[in-house]
Protein backbone atom coordinates (compact mmCIF):
# COMPACT_ATOMS: atom_id res chain seq x y z
CA UNK A 1 0.00 0.00 0.00
CA UNK A 2 2.79 2.29 0.64
CA UNK A 3 4.40 1.74 -2.44
CA UNK A 4 1.11 2.58 -4.15
CA UNK A 5 0.76 6.00 -2.48
CA UNK A 6 4.61 6.95 -3.56
CA UNK A 7 3.75 6.07 -6.76
CA UNK A 8 0.65 7.69 -7.18
CA UNK A 9 2.49 10.47 -5.53
CA UNK A 10 5.08 10.81 -7.76
CA UNK A 11 3.23 10.67 -10.74
CA UNK A 12 1.26 14.04 -9.78
CA UNK A 13 3.80 16.15 -9.00
CA UNK A 14 7.44 14.31 -10.48
CA UNK A 15 9.59 11.74 -9.09
CA UNK A 16 10.94 11.90 -5.85
CA UNK A 17 13.92 9.46 -4.66
CA UNK A 18 13.47 8.41 -1.17
CA UNK A 19 16.33 6.71 1.11
CA UNK A 20 16.49 3.18 1.29
CA UNK A 21 18.06 2.82 4.51
CA UNK A 22 16.28 1.36 7.45
CA UNK A 23 14.49 3.61 9.80
CA UNK A 24 15.69 4.84 13.32
CA UNK A 25 13.41 2.11 15.01
CA UNK A 26 10.70 4.59 15.19
CA UNK A 27 8.64 4.03 11.94
CA UNK A 28 9.47 6.94 10.29
CA UNK A 29 12.25 7.97 7.71
CA UNK A 30 13.69 11.04 8.04
CA UNK A 31 15.00 11.51 4.68
CA UNK A 32 18.33 14.02 4.79
CA UNK A 33 18.33 17.04 2.09
CA UNK A 34 20.98 15.09 0.15
CA UNK A 35 18.74 12.10 0.35
CA UNK A 36 15.62 13.85 -0.88
CA UNK A 37 15.68 14.28 -5.03
CA UNK A 38 12.95 15.54 -7.19
CA UNK A 39 12.75 15.32 -10.72
CA UNK A 40 10.38 17.09 -13.24
CA UNK A 41 9.93 14.30 -15.27
CA UNK A 42 5.92 13.61 -14.83
CA UNK A 43 4.97 13.58 -18.94
CA UNK A 44 1.42 15.29 -18.35
CA UNK A 45 2.47 17.88 -16.09
CA UNK A 46 5.55 18.80 -19.03
CA UNK A 47 3.46 19.04 -21.91
CA UNK A 48 0.60 20.93 -20.03
CA UNK A 49 3.83 23.36 -18.99
CA UNK A 50 4.76 23.61 -22.35
CA UNK A 51 1.47 24.22 -24.15
CA UNK A 52 1.24 27.02 -21.24
CA UNK A 53 4.67 28.62 -21.99
CA UNK A 54 3.49 28.62 -25.92
CA UNK A 55 0.41 30.83 -24.94
CA UNK A 56 2.14 33.27 -23.14
CA UNK A 57 4.94 33.61 -25.68
CA UNK A 58 1.90 34.35 -28.03
CA UNK A 59 0.08 36.67 -26.10
CA UNK A 60 2.82 38.57 -24.65
CA UNK A 61 4.70 38.96 -27.81
CA UNK A 62 1.48 40.14 -29.52
CA UNK A 63 0.96 42.57 -26.60
CA UNK A 64 4.23 43.94 -25.69
CA UNK A 65 5.03 44.54 -29.53
CA UNK A 66 2.09 46.86 -29.21
CA UNK A 67 2.63 48.74 -26.04
CA UNK A 68 5.89 49.45 -28.07
CA UNK A 69 3.99 50.35 -30.87
CA UNK A 70 2.00 52.55 -29.15
CA UNK A 71 4.49 54.95 -27.54
CA UNK A 72 6.53 54.79 -31.31
CA UNK A 73 3.41 55.94 -33.00
CA UNK A 74 2.17 58.98 -30.62
CA UNK A 75 4.16 61.39 -29.18
CA UNK A 76 1.61 61.97 -26.77
CA UNK A 77 2.79 58.85 -25.07
CA UNK A 78 6.28 59.66 -24.87
CA UNK A 79 6.40 60.85 -21.71
CA UNK A 80 9.36 60.11 -18.85
CA UNK A 81 7.03 57.50 -17.25
CA UNK A 82 6.54 56.13 -20.16
CA UNK A 83 10.21 55.45 -21.02
CA UNK A 84 10.23 52.96 -17.81
CA UNK A 85 6.62 51.73 -19.37
CA UNK A 86 8.84 50.81 -22.96
CA UNK A 87 11.47 49.43 -20.92
CA UNK A 88 9.38 46.88 -19.07
CA UNK A 89 7.38 45.97 -22.17
CA UNK A 90 10.82 45.25 -23.87
CA UNK A 91 12.06 43.17 -21.01
CA UNK A 92 8.83 41.01 -21.39
CA UNK A 93 9.09 41.37 -24.88
CA UNK A 94 12.61 39.71 -25.01
CA UNK A 95 11.28 36.73 -22.24
CA UNK A 96 8.21 35.81 -24.53
CA UNK A 97 10.37 35.61 -27.61
CA UNK A 98 12.85 33.33 -25.82
CA UNK A 99 10.40 31.79 -24.16
CA UNK A 100 10.15 28.90 -27.04
CA UNK A 101 13.81 27.75 -26.23
CA UNK A 102 12.45 26.20 -22.66
CA UNK A 103 9.09 24.55 -24.09
CA UNK A 104 11.74 22.61 -26.62
CA UNK A 105 14.17 21.69 -23.61
CA UNK A 106 10.70 20.53 -21.37
CA UNK A 107 9.43 18.60 -24.25
CA UNK A 108 12.79 16.75 -24.88
CA UNK A 109 12.20 13.95 -22.81
CA UNK A 110 16.19 13.06 -23.11
CA UNK A 111 18.55 15.81 -23.23
CA UNK A 112 18.52 19.02 -24.55
CA UNK A 113 18.83 19.09 -28.49
CA UNK A 114 20.54 21.94 -29.75
CA UNK A 115 24.32 23.07 -28.53
CA UNK A 116 24.15 23.82 -24.86
CA UNK A 117 25.35 28.05 -25.91
CA UNK A 118 21.97 28.24 -27.28
CA UNK A 119 20.27 27.38 -23.61
CA UNK A 120 23.38 29.68 -21.79
CA UNK A 121 22.24 32.53 -23.89
CA UNK A 122 18.16 31.75 -23.06
CA UNK A 123 18.87 31.33 -19.50
CA UNK A 124 21.13 34.95 -19.13
CA UNK A 125 17.79 36.52 -20.88
CA UNK A 126 15.22 35.29 -18.87
CA UNK A 127 17.31 36.21 -15.53
CA UNK A 128 17.95 39.28 -16.90
CA UNK A 129 14.59 40.42 -18.19
CA UNK A 130 13.13 39.43 -14.94
CA UNK A 131 15.23 41.03 -13.22
CA UNK A 132 15.23 44.15 -15.04
CA UNK A 133 11.15 43.83 -14.97
CA UNK A 134 11.30 44.46 -10.98
CA UNK A 135 13.85 47.02 -10.98
CA UNK A 136 11.91 49.07 -13.81
CA UNK A 137 8.97 48.60 -11.45
CA UNK A 138 10.87 50.49 -8.92
CA UNK A 139 12.16 53.31 -10.79
CA UNK A 140 8.10 53.46 -11.82
CA UNK A 141 7.41 53.94 -8.11
CA UNK A 142 10.24 56.48 -7.12
CA UNK A 143 9.06 58.54 -10.76
CA UNK A 144 5.38 58.66 -9.78
CA UNK A 145 6.12 59.78 -5.96
CA UNK A 146 8.37 62.56 -7.34
CA UNK A 147 5.75 63.44 -9.57
CA UNK A 148 2.88 63.19 -7.06
CA UNK A 149 4.66 64.75 -4.11
CA UNK A 150 7.19 66.67 -5.56
CA UNK A 151 6.96 69.96 -7.78
CA UNK A 152 7.20 70.50 -11.01
CA UNK A 153 11.17 71.80 -10.76
CA UNK A 154 12.28 68.84 -8.61
CA UNK A 155 10.79 66.45 -10.90
CA UNK A 156 12.34 68.05 -13.62
CA UNK A 157 15.80 68.04 -12.02
CA UNK A 158 15.35 64.61 -10.85
CA UNK A 159 14.45 62.86 -13.87
CA UNK A 160 15.84 65.03 -16.70
CA UNK A 161 17.21 63.28 -19.85
CA UNK A 162 20.22 61.76 -19.04
CA UNK A 163 19.14 61.12 -15.65
CA UNK A 164 16.39 58.98 -16.54
CA UNK A 165 18.54 57.10 -19.62
CA UNK A 166 20.76 56.13 -16.41
CA UNK A 167 18.64 54.79 -14.15
CA UNK A 168 17.02 52.83 -17.43
CA UNK A 169 20.52 51.48 -18.06
CA UNK A 170 20.53 50.34 -14.48
CA UNK A 171 17.63 48.37 -14.46
CA UNK A 172 19.36 46.92 -17.20
CA UNK A 173 23.03 46.05 -16.37
CA UNK A 174 22.56 45.88 -12.62
CA UNK A 175 20.32 42.35 -13.33
CA UNK A 176 22.65 41.27 -16.40
CA UNK A 177 25.88 41.49 -13.65
CA UNK A 178 23.90 38.90 -11.57
CA UNK A 179 22.47 36.96 -14.39
CA UNK A 180 26.46 36.34 -15.34
CA UNK A 181 27.33 35.42 -11.68
CA UNK A 182 27.69 31.70 -12.47
CA UNK A 183 29.63 32.19 -15.47
CA UNK A 184 32.35 34.96 -14.17
CA UNK A 185 32.30 33.36 -10.74
CA UNK A 186 31.80 30.37 -10.84
CA UNK A 187 28.67 30.30 -8.69
CA UNK A 188 26.78 27.40 -10.54
CA UNK A 189 26.18 27.66 -13.69
CA UNK A 190 23.91 27.73 -16.79
CA UNK A 191 22.46 26.16 -19.35
CA UNK A 192 20.07 23.14 -19.68
CA UNK A 193 19.00 21.46 -16.22
CA UNK A 194 18.13 18.18 -16.07
CA UNK A 195 16.16 18.15 -13.19
CA UNK A 196 13.49 20.57 -14.38
CA UNK A 197 14.20 20.11 -17.81
CA UNK A 198 14.64 23.94 -18.62
CA UNK A 199 17.10 26.25 -19.66
CA UNK A 200 18.36 27.68 -16.00
CA UNK A 201 20.95 27.10 -14.13
CA UNK A 202 21.99 23.79 -13.74
CA UNK A 203 20.48 22.62 -9.74
CA UNK A 204 23.16 19.83 -10.35
CA UNK A 205 26.30 22.04 -9.82
CA UNK A 206 27.34 21.78 -6.09
CA UNK A 207 26.88 25.78 -5.42
CA UNK A 208 23.40 25.89 -7.27
CA UNK A 209 21.50 26.38 -4.21
CA UNK A 210 23.63 29.60 -3.18
CA UNK A 211 22.95 31.03 -6.48
CA UNK A 212 19.59 30.75 -5.57
CA UNK A 213 19.62 32.50 -1.97
CA UNK A 214 21.62 35.48 -4.58
CA UNK A 215 18.29 35.30 -6.47
CA UNK A 216 15.92 35.74 -4.39
CA UNK A 217 17.85 38.18 -1.99
CA UNK A 218 18.78 40.28 -4.85
CA UNK A 219 15.77 40.20 -6.66
CA UNK A 220 12.39 40.56 -4.25
CA UNK A 221 13.51 42.53 -0.98
CA UNK A 222 15.34 45.78 -2.28
CA UNK A 223 13.06 46.70 -5.20
CA UNK A 224 9.79 45.29 -3.46
CA UNK A 225 10.35 48.24 -0.35
CA UNK A 226 11.15 50.94 -2.72
CA UNK A 227 8.02 49.80 -4.62
CA UNK A 228 5.56 49.46 -0.88
CA UNK A 229 7.34 53.26 0.30
CA UNK A 230 6.83 55.05 -2.74
CA UNK A 231 3.20 54.34 -3.24
CA UNK A 232 2.63 54.20 0.44
CA UNK A 233 3.52 57.68 0.26
CA UNK A 234 1.32 58.24 -2.89
CA UNK A 235 -1.33 57.12 -1.04
CA UNK A 236 -1.20 59.03 2.52
CA UNK A 237 -0.34 62.56 0.06
CA UNK A 238 -3.16 61.99 -2.04
CA UNK A 239 -5.31 61.33 0.95
CA UNK A 240 -4.18 64.41 2.97
CA UNK A 241 -4.32 66.28 -0.18
CA UNK A 242 -8.35 65.17 -0.63
CA UNK A 243 -8.66 65.78 2.79
CA UNK A 244 -7.75 69.22 2.75
CA UNK A 245 -9.97 70.38 -0.11
CA UNK A 246 -13.04 68.99 1.09
CA UNK A 247 -12.60 70.63 4.15
CA UNK A 248 -13.62 74.36 3.69
CA UNK A 249 -11.10 77.30 5.28
CA UNK A 250 -12.01 78.42 9.11
CA UNK A 251 -13.09 82.43 8.86
CA UNK A 252 -10.66 83.00 12.01
CA UNK A 253 -7.58 81.30 9.72
CA UNK A 254 -8.74 81.79 6.18
CA UNK A 255 -5.45 83.75 5.24
CA UNK A 256 -2.82 81.24 6.90
CA UNK A 257 -5.24 78.31 5.37
CA UNK A 258 -5.51 80.12 2.20
CA UNK A 259 -1.88 80.79 2.14
CA UNK A 260 -0.97 76.89 2.71
CA UNK A 261 -3.61 75.71 0.06
CA UNK A 262 -1.00 78.35 -2.44
CA UNK A 263 1.61 76.44 -1.39
CA UNK A 264 0.30 72.68 -1.44
CA UNK A 265 -0.84 73.60 -5.01
CA UNK A 266 2.02 75.49 -5.81
CA UNK A 267 4.04 71.73 -4.69
CA UNK A 268 2.09 70.29 -6.54
CA UNK A 269 3.92 68.73 -10.26
CA UNK A 270 0.72 70.90 -12.46
CA UNK A 271 -0.82 73.79 -11.83
CA UNK A 272 -4.16 72.60 -13.09
CA UNK A 273 -4.70 70.70 -9.70
CA UNK A 274 -8.46 69.96 -10.25
CA UNK A 275 -8.04 68.10 -13.39
CA UNK A 276 -4.05 67.45 -14.21
CA UNK A 277 -3.15 66.08 -11.06
CA UNK A 278 -6.48 63.69 -11.27
CA UNK A 279 -5.51 62.63 -14.56
CA UNK A 280 -2.12 61.75 -12.92
CA UNK A 281 -3.39 60.40 -9.86
CA UNK A 282 -5.24 57.61 -12.25
CA UNK A 283 -2.07 57.02 -14.26
CA UNK A 284 -0.38 56.02 -10.61
CA UNK A 285 -3.28 54.15 -9.84
CA UNK A 286 -3.17 52.01 -13.36
CA UNK A 287 0.68 51.54 -12.22
CA UNK A 288 0.25 50.60 -9.25
CA UNK A 289 -2.33 47.64 -10.66
CA UNK A 290 0.91 46.86 -13.03
CA UNK A 291 3.17 46.60 -9.40
CA UNK A 292 0.61 44.42 -7.89
CA UNK A 293 0.11 41.58 -10.45
CA UNK A 294 3.69 41.47 -10.44
CA UNK A 295 4.15 40.72 -6.79
CA UNK A 296 1.50 38.34 -6.98
CA UNK A 297 3.52 36.06 -9.83
CA UNK A 298 6.50 36.87 -8.36
CA UNK A 299 6.38 36.03 -4.41
CA UNK A 300 6.07 32.22 -5.05
CA UNK A 301 8.74 31.51 -7.40
CA UNK A 302 11.13 34.09 -4.75
CA UNK A 303 9.41 31.87 -1.37
CA UNK A 304 10.24 28.56 -3.53
CA UNK A 305 13.90 29.19 -3.89
CA UNK A 306 14.83 29.05 -0.21
CA UNK A 307 11.91 27.01 1.35
CA UNK A 308 13.54 23.49 1.98
CA UNK A 309 11.93 20.76 -0.37
CA UNK A 310 9.29 23.21 -2.40
CA UNK A 311 10.90 22.01 -5.69
CA UNK A 312 7.96 20.24 -7.33
CA UNK A 313 6.24 24.10 -6.78
CA UNK A 314 9.43 25.84 -8.71
CA UNK A 315 8.12 24.88 -12.50
CA UNK A 316 4.55 25.96 -11.89
CA UNK A 317 5.96 28.97 -9.64
CA UNK A 318 8.16 29.75 -12.66
CA UNK A 319 5.31 29.83 -15.18
CA UNK A 320 3.05 31.75 -12.96
CA UNK A 321 6.03 34.89 -13.19
CA UNK A 322 6.10 34.09 -17.10
CA UNK A 323 2.18 34.69 -17.43
CA UNK A 324 2.91 38.41 -15.72
CA UNK A 325 4.70 38.73 -19.46
CA UNK A 326 1.83 39.16 -21.10
CA UNK A 327 -0.56 40.85 -18.23
CA UNK A 328 0.98 44.16 -18.55
CA UNK A 329 -0.50 44.84 -22.04
CA UNK A 330 -4.19 43.58 -21.15
CA UNK A 331 -3.85 46.52 -18.18
CA UNK A 332 -2.60 49.06 -20.02
CA UNK A 333 -5.29 48.35 -22.92
CA UNK A 334 -8.26 48.50 -20.54
CA UNK A 335 -7.16 51.22 -17.67
CA UNK A 336 -4.72 53.52 -19.40
CA UNK A 337 -7.27 56.11 -21.43
CA UNK A 338 -4.16 56.96 -23.35
CA UNK A 339 -3.09 53.28 -24.19
CA UNK A 340 -6.14 52.30 -24.42
CA UNK A 341 -6.88 54.55 -27.49
CA UNK A 342 -3.83 54.66 -29.59
CA UNK A 343 -4.11 50.25 -29.43
CA UNK A 344 -7.55 50.47 -30.16
CA UNK A 345 -6.29 52.55 -33.34
CA UNK A 346 -3.90 50.14 -34.24
CA UNK A 347 -5.95 47.39 -33.54
CA UNK A 348 -8.53 48.53 -35.73
CA UNK A 349 -5.80 49.92 -38.76
CA UNK A 350 -7.65 53.31 -37.93
CA UNK A 351 -3.89 54.83 -37.35
CA UNK A 352 -5.48 58.53 -38.42
CA UNK A 353 -7.09 58.22 -34.73
CA UNK A 354 -4.17 58.14 -32.94
CA UNK A 355 -3.65 61.16 -31.09
CA UNK A 356 -0.47 63.75 -31.66
CA UNK A 357 0.56 61.23 -34.50
CA UNK A 358 4.47 61.03 -34.44
CA UNK A 359 6.04 62.78 -37.77
CA UNK A 360 7.22 59.73 -39.93
CA UNK A 361 2.96 58.65 -39.19
CA UNK A 362 1.87 61.80 -40.47
CA UNK A 363 3.88 62.28 -43.25
CA UNK A 364 3.13 58.84 -44.15
CA UNK A 365 -0.61 59.32 -43.64
CA UNK A 366 -0.77 62.72 -45.90
CA UNK A 367 1.40 60.89 -48.89
CA UNK A 368 -1.42 58.23 -49.26
CA UNK A 369 -4.55 60.68 -48.40
CA UNK A 370 -6.39 61.25 -51.65
CA UNK A 371 -6.56 65.03 -52.51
Amino acid sequence: MANNLTSSWSSSVGHVTLPTNPDDGSGQFEPSPKEWEFKFDDERQRIILACIFCLIAFIGTFGNSLVVLAVLFSRKLRTTTNVFVVSLAAADLLTCMFLPFNVVSILSFEEWPIHDCICVIAAVVMYTCVGCSVYTLAAIALNRYTLITRSLHVYRRFFSTPKTIFMVAITWLLPLFYSLIPVMFGLGELGYDSKYSTCTHKTSHPLSDYYSIVQAVVIYPVPLAIITLCYASVFMYVRNHAKSITEGPDNSTSSHTSHSQKRRESALPNRSTSVISRRQIQITQNLFYVVCAFVICITPYCLSLIVPRSEPVIPWAGALILVNSCINPLIYGTKHPQFKRVMGSILTCRLHNIPEPAHFLRATQSRFTPR
